[in-house]
């Protein structure tokens, strides 16, 4: 039997009890340990084990057996050494071979002198069980030698006079007994941070050799030192210390963090590492540690206020929806064009298929998610953002709209495993409520309804009489009270607060030699949407291997496999299989709870309205579904060969796969559809790179150095899609395609493209002051046609660190001066587009089939648009670096749009590919960070970053002015691209005023005027975020704010209450009739009377047909993001369990809105209602409210 105690996240070995362990019983012993401490949720379906397992057995194999030896290698809980028992025998061995098996079993670590030790041998004892101690007195004793047992380390040293220990006779033992020794200097102690805590894996070496060791979890070591030696700390992220020991034996240790802006590492293109200070481009790093606590579950949209020029969108349609980035301006005119950055992970790009919804969809429209929205925020080291063109190139025809590269968090040389566990439970609750009329009810013409027929007719109007609490008919047929439901009650008493529960755990550990980091996180996400969930199972795989001296070969691999599952998610958009449609537009004395279950003992649909279309909100979420499933595996492995200590070879290959499975349905009984209908798709992407690399770098005439590199790579993307869609079920509720009555034809497609791809980059700097980075990049496309399918993308840039060049004022800490100018790209060129393609209709012509050539006139010539960069900036810090300030002035011109403008019909064609068009953004950057306030206990960092970018399209096709390129729903905006004007310029009619401000009226129809007018842009040319950090001991506030300034929106949720007579707008008339007074479009004087009875009439054309007027909001905002308030526990009290570090953090998002413009204040509307995350932004539909979330975050580290 084996007996296992818990402390310090480990699992210690009585040696007492068991004398043998083998691997299968020490995993029965770790599940068994799992399943009753870590929190039984996230075990608790037995469905995550196959999950995991799924990430392959290859590599699980690996990581067992190559980290087998260091479970069975786990430190005991510093027991002493008179209680732990072995069982050793020894046969002609030396006692560095005893040691050696001691160690084996037992996790205690000899440190000894070996010419000390290396003559004692020929040690004989029979197999015999005994304590540590009691062997330690027979093989030391009648030496000069004794022991002193620190923690798990056991200290052999000189002790100037032989020991005689008794009880020897117990053992007949011959001993080598060496008498000629020095005199060890043992050293221990602790280091810490500033802050006070612990610091593992600090390395302590002794200044001028090679003996060394490093800070157990909880900061302390031990060192046989020279009394008259140096001691050398050294940490990443910290300042290297040296310590004289001076006779010293309790050395401690407070090592400060570097200076990021001076001395900070950062990832930059194709995973390369460089120093901060000598990058010749604008770069902005998140760590990862900032997305963990506050957390979205698509890391992306974490990005909204921290990163100068980022401009990142949150959507509020769901768990587990899509994100939208856009880095310094949308950069392609084409509508359907790709306007996100290119996502990396560990240096390799992966897929970013959007699934995000429409604002101007029917049917089933919701969020599946993109590619980014799988990774998961634990996992996450550093998240860099390549903003500019330089810093891009290397990524050539995919950098046009910037790079965002993530890299994952891996293992590190420690003694034992690792453990780090995070929780985290938020929910969320709506933020905001409209602001309607509660006056006059549900009804039309001013009266109340008498008949549940004029109750149904009425079901979404609010044009009925004063509320007065009297008895009256509803839509079915049941008398209510005649009174106010406020829409608030309405939104919380059909949804419900959100949950967002996510559990990861991760395992690591290993030496210099192989280390490893394992990890597994389950998201566990209820939507407000009742029956709305979301599950993501994530599990990461990092394994890291040096071999042969100096390592001479480094290995690396990363895997990561997500399981997500998304069951009903919220409809959003127009009103069909919308539930939040009725929820927000229900008559105002009408209560949701009325309409519940939504169907009939026969399973219809309860209608509320006459509009079918327009569904009962309980029927959509109980008899409607969507379901979706999503595999997904993110693979890289690399080795590097290091020839010599400057020049290594790397290749590199990495694979994302991913394969989603998509259905949807009505049954039998929806009002719309009444006889039901499925759709079912599957969709398989995959992208897989090679890449190798030659790197070499030397110094040359003394103050020169050179780093620089060529390589290839080759890209394939592939994908498969395929869909079988009908109507008309035949059984009531069997949902499958094999009960349709009527059966589409089946749909299924695929392409297949890649890129070749030569490169090189330069580094060249002079005494570490003046830099130059000059890359290059070809790329060839397998889209275009040969002798037009290779392209060149050159980049240039240069820096200087004048604080180091000439004799500054004492005030200035460092200046730096940076430019660049890049070219780069965007493979617009779908694939197949330079051909003729056919589509195959069966049965089109006498029931043959039949090819149909697209309406499209393909063009052979088409070639990638291209980005021209250039930017110029410089860096400063003040006073000691207590001041920084980050300025950056960039231009990017892109050219050669693919537009499809209109062709002669005479062509046989509609249109045709061009490459037309430029656009151009010009902006400023600037970040200011600070440190106000410092003292021993406590310190105040704050940190303020904004943009501004002017967006302007220069020119379209030849003849085409103004190119459209989406809508609203219902047509109530239309969104443009019009030369002079900046991308997406929102366009709608408004109320047509004469020169004196008087309004202008249809004589006939005694309407207001129209004209159409732009109104502003979709996109927010100014952005900003203000962070501020405060910590005091132990504890720790973070506050973020945020904010967009300049951009407007269109809201279908206003049109259609003010359509419906729910908006305060609509109250003027409501007793008397409504008088309009102003001039006809004659100019002559115009007056006319609006009865009661046409009140409706009036108001619907009012909110239908000006929406610039009535239904376009400024969604400027400033909102308090997030809050994170933390207190790290004071760990090094706690008896019963040992842990390295604990913290627990009270978080929120979204807490409160602390400026937006007048009407939208006035409205009771969240500025943020956008919902598509597509490039016609600027229009949103009716979708679950945006919540304010609250939560709790606990991490444990062991």
């Amino acid at each position: 039997m084996h007996c296992f105690k818990y402390t310090r996240n480990e699992f210690l070995i009585n040696l007492k009890h068991t004398k043998f362990m083998n691997l299968s019983s020490l995993t029965e012993e770790f599940h068994n340990f799992f399943k009753s401490n870590v929190k039984k949720k996230f075990f608790r379906e037995k469905s995550i084990i196959k999950d995991i397992m799924r990430i392959g057995i290859v590599t699980a194999t690996i990581l067992i057996t190559t980290s087998a030896q260091l479970l069975f290698a786990t430190p005991l809980k510093s027991q002493p050494i008179n209680e732990v028992e072995v069982t050793l025998g020894l046969k002609n061995e030396t006692l560095v071979q005893a040691f050696q098996k001691i160690e084996a079993v037992t996790g205690y670590h000899f440190m000894y002198r070996k010419d000390e030790v290396e003559s004692i041998r020929n040690l004989n004892l029979p197999v015999t069980k005994l304590t540590v101690e009691t062997f330690l007195k027979i093989a030391l004793a009648n030496t000069a030698l004794t022991y002193r047992q620190v923690k798990d380390q056991i200290l052999i040293m000189h002790s100037n006079k032989l020991i005689s220990y008794s009880k020897l006779n117990d053992y007949k033992i011959p001993y080598g007994i060496s008498t000629s020794f020095t005199t060890a200097n043992i050293v221990t102690g602790k280091v810490t941070d500033d802050r006070g805590n612990p610091l593992a894996g600090v390395s302590i070496t002794i200044k001028g050799s090679t003996i060394g060791t490093s800070t157990d979890k909880s900061g302390n070591y031990a060192i046989d030192a020279p009394e008259n030696g140096t001691l050398i700390f050294s940490f990443i992220g910290f300042i290297t210390q040296e310590i004289a020991v001076n006779n010293q034996t309790i050395i401690n240790a407070t090592l400060k963090e570097e200076s990021r802006e001076l001395n900070e590492v950062v990832v930059t293109a194709l995973g390369i590492k460089k120093s901060k200070r000598g990058l010749v481009y604008s770069s902005a790093e998140v760590k990862g540690s900032e997305f963990t606590e506050a957390r979205e579950n698509n890391v992306a949209s974490a990005l909204t206020g921290k990163i100068a020029g980022v401009d990142a969108t949150q959507i509020a349609s769901g768990p587990g929806g899509s994100s939208r980035i856009v880095i310094r301006g949308v950069g392609a005119i084409n509508g359907s064009a790709n306007n996100q950055p290119l996502y990396v992970v560990n240096g390799s790009p992966i897929y970013n298929g959007n699934g995000g919804a429409s604002a101007s969809s029917t049917g089933f429209n919701y969020d599946t998610g993109d590619g980014i929205s799988s990774i998961n925020p634990d996992d996450i080291e550093t998240i860099t953002v390549l903003k500019s063109g330089a810093a891009a190139a290397l990524y050539g025809s995919q950098a046009a709209n910037g790079v965002i590269l993530i890299t994952t968090k891996s293992g590190r040389a420690q003694k034992g495993i690792g453990v780090d566990f995070n929780t985290n439970y938020v929910t969320g609750t709506p933020s905001s409520y409209p602001n309607y009329q509660y006056e006059y009810g549900s009804g039309n013409d001013g009266v109340k309804p008498a008949t549940q027929a004029a109750a149904l007719s009425a079901g979404r109007l609010s044009y009925g009489a004063k509320v007065d609490g009297s008895m009256v008919v509803q839509f079915d047929g049941v008398e209510r009270p005649y009174s106010p439901v406020k829409v608030k009650d309405n939104v919380n008493n059909f949804y419900r607060p959100s949950t967002n529960f996510t559990n990861t755990i991760a395992f690591y550990g290993g030496s210099s030699a192989l280390n490893f980091r394992l990890s597994m996180s389950d998201l566990d996400a209820k939507a407000q949407t009742p029956n709305s969930t979301f599950d993501r199972k994530t599990s990461n795989l990092s394994v890291s291997s040096h071999l042969g001296k100096n390592d001479f070969i480094t290995i690396e691999g990363n895997a990561q496999y997500n399981y997500e599952k998304g069951h009903n998610r919220p409809n959003v958009g127009y009103a069909e299989l919308n539930p939040s449609w009725a929820t927000y537009l229900l008559g105002n004395t009408v209560d949701i709870r009325s309409l519940a279950p939504g169907y009939n003992d026969n399973g219809d649909e309860i209608q509320w309205n006459p509009v079918p279309a327009a569904p009962n909100p309980w029927f959509v979420v109980n008899r409607t579904g969507n379901d979706d499933i999503r595999n997904r595996f993110i693979g890289s492995g690399s080795v590097q060969v290091n020839f010599f200590p400057n020049l290594f070879v790397k290749g590199i290959i990495s694979k994302d796969f991913l394969f989603s499975n998509r259905s949807n349905y009505t049954p039998i009984g929806t009002a719309f559809t009444p006889k039901g209908y499925y759709n079912s798709y599957e969709d398989q992407f995959d992208i897989s790179n090679a890449r190798a690399t030659i790197n070499y770098s030397t110094k040359f005439l003394k103050d020169f150095s050179v780093y620089a590199f060529v390589g290839v790579n080759r890209e394939r993307h592939n994908s498969l899609s395929s869909s079988i869609t009908g109507r008309d079920f035949i059984i009531p509720d069997f949902i499958s395609y094999t009960n349709l009555g009527t059966l589409d034809v089946p749909n299924k497609s695929e392409s297949h493209f890649g890129t070749n791809s030569l490169f090189g980059s330069a580094d060249l700097d002079f005494k570490r002051i003046i830099y130059l980075s000059f890359t290059g990049r070809k790329d060839w496309f397998s889209t275009l046609n040969p002798g037009n399918n290779a392209i060149f993308y050159p980049s240039i840039g240069g820096s200087v660190i004048l604080s180091d060049a000439l004799r500054l004022p004492e005030a200035i800490s460092f200046l730096k001066l940076r430019g660049s100018w890049a070219q780069v790209g965007n493979a617009t060129v779908d694939p197949y587009a330079i051909n003729q393609t056919y589509n195959l209709t069966p049965g089109g012509f006498n029931g043959l089939p039949v090819l149909n050539a697209s309406n499209r006139l393909p063009n052979p010539g088409l070639r990638p648009l291209t980005v021209t960069t250039s930017e110029g900036g410089f860096e400063i810090q003040f006073f000691n670096n207590r001041l920084g300030i980050d300025a950056t002035y960039y231009d990017r011109m892109t050219t050669n749009n693919i537009l499809q403008p209109d062709i002669s019909n005479a062509s046989g064609y509609l249109a045709g590919n061009q490459n037309v068009g430029t656009l151009r953004n010009r902006g400023i950057e600037l970040l200011l960070t600070g440190t106000p306030l410092i003292t021993p206990n406590f310190r105040w960092n704050v940190s303020y970053n904004m943009a501004w970018n002017k967006n302007q399209i220069l020119s379209l096709a030849p003849g085409l002015t103004t190119l459209t390129i989406g809508s609203g729903i219902a047509g109530g905006v239309n969104v443009i691209s019009q030369v002079g004007l900046p991308y997406a310029t929102l366009q709608a009619p408004v109320f047509l005023k004469n020169a004196k401000g008087i309004q202008v009226y249809n004589s006939v129809s005694g309407y207001e005027q129209s004209v159409r007018q732009n109104l502003g842009v979709a996109n927010p040319p100014y952005i900003m975020g203000l962070t501020n950090e405060f910590r005091y001991k132990r504890l720790s506030l973070n506050i973020l704010l945020d904010g967009k300034f300049g951009s407007v929106g269109y809201s279908n949720l206003w049109q259609y209450a003010s359509r419906f007579g729910l908006t305060k707008e609509t109250l003027p008339g409501r007793e008397n009739g409504l008088q309009v007074t102003g001039v006809d479009q004659n100019g002559n004087s115009f007056s006319k009377l609006w009865d009661v009875t046409l009140l409706d009439t009036y108001y619907n054309n009012r909110g239908n047909n000006y929406a610039g007027s009535v239904n376009v909001f400024k969604t400027d905002f400033v909102k308090l993001r997030s809050l994170i308030l933390s207190y790290n526990l004071p760990v090094n009290k706690m008896r019963l369990v040992k842990i390295q570090s604990a913290s627990i953090a009270l978080v929120a998002r979204n807490l409160a809105i602390l400026y937006s413009d007048k009407r939208v204040k006035e409205a009771g509307l969240d500025p943020e209602f956008g919902q598509t995350v597509s490039n016609t932004t600027g229009t949103s539909g009716t979708g679950e409210p945006r919540t304010r979330d609250i939560g709790l975050n606990l991490n444990i580290k062991f």
